[in-house]
């Protein structure tokens, strides 16, 4: 019966994190997706139930890993199959410069600066904001450059 406690906190804290850190944005999580960052981050904890609890905990906290792993593949199985789902939980890419004009307000919807706009811009070799058509922070939360030659 214990099991099936820690079974059911394991995924009570995995959807709660899941929608929690979707709602934070692409740039808070350095290229992670939400989920990935979730998932990293719940095994370490599960793991460490079994490390530093002694032997009884083991097996919660394989019972935590085992049950964190499965909700992550039934989560993403049911983004790619329910577009209302996948729109709750997976940013969309955000423009933030266009034709070398910084489009504000989805900077702020970002939660991002246009000296972040400007440092992106010059990491892919460009020194200033009139040579780009579009940057674009992607849902992985790097920026992508396309300039206006192109």
């Amino acid at each position: 019966m214990e099991i099936l406690i820690v079974i059911g906190q394991s995924l009570a804290i995995y959807v709660f994190l899941v929608v929690a850190l979707s709602r934070l944005g692409p740039v808070i999580m350095a290229g992670l997706t939400p989920s990935n960052y979730l998932v990293v981050a719940l095994l370490g904890s599960a793991v460490e139930t079994g490390l530093y609890h002694g032997s009884n905990a083991l097996s919660a906290g394989l019972a935590s890993a085992a049950t964190v792993i499965l909700a992550d593949r039934a989560t993403t199985a049911l983004v790619g199959r329910w577009p209302r789902l996948r729109r709750l939980l997976t940013a969309e890419p955000v423009v933030l410069v266009q034709d070398g004009r910084v489009i504000a307000a989805h900077l702020r919807r970002a939660r991002m600066t246009e000296e972040d706009v400007r440092t992106a811009v010059r990491q892919h070799g460009y020194d200033d904001l009139a040579g780009i058509r579009l940057a674009v922070l992607e849902p992985s939360g790097r920026v992508g450059v396309v300039p206006k030659d192109k």
